[in-house]
């Protein structure tokens, strides 16, 4: 049986999309990078001013809002960016290129491990339900961390090619990221 003309066409459109969608994860991870001291500082102080930025020039990747001119700390956004690297990643599609890479993601990890509990913006980019601009904890940033540590946790994000480099967050990761009261 040969294959037929649209086939090959569907085919190829799905290698451009995979291509598509890996530039544009790396282009993702090439922003995030670009303030890696910005997660290092979060990690200590988790103040809103030292958060990742959540707005980038897609031409550049520079960030386009000031710290303290829009609700930057998104958890959920940061979350879903690693878990869609370690599903992509155990799909088998290589978004990782470096160690250098494989150590800001497991950065990424410590970032939202020790926030996903922290009053953030969310989803909806608003503050508290009154909208004056006060972040608050939000379901939707607790349920996307908690699913980005649990699905990263042992990935080894060189792929089925790679060597001993993975992110790997707890031992016991479904114990460790079940809800408990800030309270």
């Amino acid at each position: 049986m040969g294959t037929s003309h649209s086939n090959v066409a569907f085919l190829f459109s799905l290698d451009e999309l995979e291509h598509a969608v890996v530039k544009l994860m790396r282009g993702l991870l090439f922003c995030m990078m670009r303030q890696a001291p910005k997660v290092e500082q979060f990690k200590t102080t988790q103040a809103l001013n030292d958060c990742l930025h959540a707005k980038y020039n897609t031409a550049t990747g520079d960030t386009v809002v000031g710290d303290s001119e829009w609700g930057h700390l998104q958890i959920d956004a940061t979350s879903i960016f690693l878990l869609a690297l370690a599903q992509m990643t155990a799909s088998g599609m290589l978004i990782v290129y470096t160690t250098d890479e494989v150590d800001f993601i497991q950065n990424l990890v410590f970032y939202i491990e020790r926030a996903y509990r922290t009053p953030d913006y969310g989803i909806w980019e608003r503050g508290n339900k009154i909208n004056h601009g006060e972040p608050e904890l939000n379901s939707s940033s607790i349920g996307m961390a908690v699913a980005a540590l649990q699905a990263i946790n042992g990935i080894n994000l060189f792929g089925s090619r790679g060597g001993p480099s993975s992110v790997s967050t707890f031992r016991n990761a479904s114990e460790q990221w079940q809800w408990r009261s800030p309270l």
